[in-house]
């Protein structure tokens, strides 16, 4: 079974995602890297500002990782 998922990047996409609750994983991906590494399971949006994200409790820098919201 394949996870399908969506990544997010813009304020929209994040402010989507919060209003469906939908669960957020935090990604960290070097180019040549095709999957990346899953730094942190996350959870629901709680907030976000041009610079980081926050989720469940914990904020992540935009610039440093990939953020992939879950597609049921």
């Amino acid at each position: 079974m394949s996870a399908t998922y969506k990544l997010l990047v813009t304020d929209s996409e994040f402010l989507t995602a919060a209003l469906t609750q939908s669960k957020v994983s935090v990604w960290f991906r070097l180019d040549p890297d095709p999957i990346g590494h899953l730094i942190d399971y996350g959870g629901i949006v709680e907030g976000y500002t041009p610079d980081s994200i926050k989720l469940a409790g914990s904020h992540f820098v935009r610039e440093r990782f990939e953020f992939r919201a879950e597609i049921k």
